[in-house]
């Protein structure tokens, strides 16, 4: 996201927070949460109606009507407000507003799992089945054939978590596993890893090295991205033969790429140029 979405996200998400700290409820943030993820679905088949939502054009009042008119009476009270937020705020395409319906949706969830204190477990499972979806190729493939119909693709994540996570695992990785939008499965699951430790107060790190890293060289690098990120840092460490040498390290959209892979290339450019 960039502009004037990143600035709406970020308003949306403290407005979520405030919102768990006024009165936290289990089951109203868990409906309202399921109730945006089936806001996600009418909008990914309606571009109409998302064009015209995202529109900054538009009136405010309009659109609140049009909410009104499709939703009010199928979603809760909650649901309802929160997507009525998204439509009035400012975003920079209608792809980023479908976005932000179904972070917001995913947040609620979480908020959900920390207020019946699950939130640790759903955390260390979203990170599991990401690790999971890395090594299964043929996984990957069936959750990205556009052959698939949404409803399959999130039966097929379902079925393989069924009695081995909690019902908010299942909830969240079934939605983003239905409505992909062209995003790879294991993006879609990391922004969810990061949503969650964001719930905990921490931001994550993924780290790609060509060799494990020692327990020193981890709290050192943990405590520096602490100290520039303001934050908890927790290490997602991935190893990768290809980087050669050095590690690369992004936090959300940042990267810093200290790998020689990456080094070898720019000096192959300058050569070349």
């Amino acid at each position: 996201m960039l502009g004037a979405s990143r600035t709406s996200s970020t308003k949306l998400q403290k407005s979520l927070a405030e919102r768990y700290d006024a009165s936290p409820s289990s089951a109203e943030f868990g409906e309202a949460g399921r109730g945006l993820f089936a806001i996600v679905g009418v909008l990914t088949k309606e571009r109409a109606l998302r064009a015209m939502l995202a529109d900054s054009s538009i009136s405010d009042d309009r659109k609140v009507a049009t909410i009104n008119q499709l939703f009010a009476a199928q979603v809760s009270e909650l649901t309802a407000t929160v997507f009525t937020q998204i439509a009035e705020s400012r975003w920079s395409s209608e792809s980023d507003m479908v976005d932000a319906v179904e972070e917001a949706g995913a947040t609620l969830v979480l908020m959900s799992a920390e207020s019946d204190g699950n939130i640790d477990r759903v955390e260390e499972e979203l990170f599991r089945f990401g690790r999971a979806i890395d090594a299964n190729a043929e996984l990957q493939m069936a959750l990205t054939n556009p052959a698939t119909s949404p409803e399959a693709k999130s039966a097929i994540v379902r079925s393989l978590l069924d009695g081995k996570a909690c019902n908010e695992t299942v909830e969240l990785v079934g939605e983003v596993a239905g409505h992909l939008r062209g995003r790879r499965i294991q993006d879609a699951i990391t922004r969810l890893s990061e949503l969650a430790a964001g719930r905990r107060g921490r931001i994550i790190a993924d780290v790609r090295s060509a060799v494990p890293l020692t327990d020193q060289q981890s709290e050192r690098l943990s405590a520096a991205l602490a100290r520039l990120h303001g934050r908890s840092v927790e290490l997602n460490v991935e190893i990768d033969p290809a980087v050669i040498g050095g590690i690369e390290v992004r936090v959300g959209d940042e990267v810093i790429d200290g790998t020689a892979a990456n080094k070898l290339e720019q000096a192959r450019r300058k050569l070349a140029g």
